[in-house]
C-alpha cells in the first residue's frame, strides 16, 4: 500500500509568460503581415509564397490610407470621450466645452480633407497600375505604321482613271472608289481620297482651271445603281481645255480629305 508521500503527483512544469508590449491591433500591422509583394516575399510570408494580385506600390498606398483613416478615427474618438467626460463633470454649456466641440469639428474637417486627398492619390495609382488602353501598334524601330494606300486604275468614257484611298484610321480598310466619266473632252481623272475619320462624307466644290476665269462644276460624289459611292465626272461641251483641280472636303464640316483633278482636252 502506497504511503501518502508516495501518491503525491509530480509538479507540472510551466513556461513563463512571454513579455508583451500590448496587442497589435493596428490595421496597418495586419495588412503588412498579410500582404505579399510583387515577387512573393512581402510581409511575413516565406520566399516563394503566392504572389499578390496587386503591386507593392499599390499595397503601400492602401496601407498608408488605412493607417491614416485609423488614426483619424482614433483621434476623434479620444476627443469625443474627453468632451463627454467634461460634460459629465458638470461643465455643460461652459466656454471650455464649446472650445472643445469647436476644435473637434475643425479637426474632423481637416482630417477628412486629408483622407479625401489620399483617396484621390490611391485612385490615381490604381489607374496607373491597371494600365492604359492599348494604343496603335508601333513599328519595331519605334513610331506608328504608315497609313495604308490602295490604288485602282482603269478607264471610263474614254478617259483614264486613277483612284486611290488612304484612310487615316488604320482600322479602316482602304477601298478605292470607282470613277464614272461621261460627256465630252475628258482625258483623265485622278482621285486621291484621304478621309481623316470613319464618318467622312466626301464633297467636291468646283474645280479650278489653269485660268481663274474657268472652272469645272460637273464633278460630284454620288451613288450608282448598286448604291455604291462613286465619283461622277461630266465633261461639258466646249469646256476650256486644261487641268482642273480641287479639294475633297467633308460635306458637314468642310474638313479637307483629299484631292481630285480632271484633264480636259481639245
Amino acid at each position: 500500500m502506497a504511503t501518502k508521500g508516495e501518491s503525491r503527483k509530480p509538479e507540472r512544469l510551466r513556461r513563463s509568460d512571454p513579455e508583451r508590449g500590448g496587442a497589435k491591433r493596428s490595421p496597418t500591422d495586419h495588412m503588412r503581415n498579410h500582404a505579399g509583394s510583387g515577387n512573393g516575399n512581402g510581409g511575413n510570408k516565406p520566399p516563394g509564397g503566392p504572389k499578390s494580385p496587386v503591386s507593392e506600390t499599390l499595397q503601400t498606398a492602401i496601407i498608408d490610407i488605412v493607417g491614416l483613416s485609423s488614426e483619424v478615427i482614433e483621434d476623434q474618438i479620444r476627443a469625443g470621450q474627453t468632451a463627454a467626460e467634461r460634460l459629465r463633470d458638470g461643465i455643460a454649456g461652459s466656454e471650455r466645452l464649446n472650445k472643445d466641440v469647436t476644435a473637434l469639428v475643425e479637426g474632423l474637417v481637416a482630417t477628412t480633407k486629408d483622407v479625401g486627398a489620399t483617396w484621390l492619390e490611391l485612385l490615381s495609382i490604381v489607374l496607373r497600375s491597371v494600365g492604359k488602353p492599348p494604343a496603335t501598334p508601333e513599328m519595331p524601330g519605334g513610331g506608328h505604321p504608315p497609313p495604308r494606300t490602295k490604288t485602282k486604275t482603269g478607264s471610263s468614257g474614254g478617259a483614264a482613271t486613277t483612284s486611290s484611298m488612304t484612310p487615316a484610321d488604320p482600322t479602316v480598310e482602304p477601298v478605292p472608289l470607282d470613277i464614272v466619266v461621261s460627256g465630252y473632252g475628258v482625258k483623265s481623272v485622278t482621285l486621291d481620297l484621304r478621309p481623316p475619320t470613319k464618318r467622312f462624307e466626301p464633297f467636291v466644290r468646283k474645280l479650278q482651271g489653269p485660268d481663274p476665269k474657268y472652272d469645272l462644276t460637273t464633278v460630284k460624289f454620288t451613288l450608282d445603281h448598286k448604291d455604291q459611292l462613286v465619283l461622277a465626272v461630266i465633261g461639258p461641251r466646249g469646256q476650256y481645255p486644261g487641268t482642273y483641280a480641287g479639294v475633297v472636303v467633308n460635306s458637314n464640316t468642310n474638313e479637307p480629305g483629299g484631292t481630285v483633278s480632271v484633264v480636259i482636252g481639245d
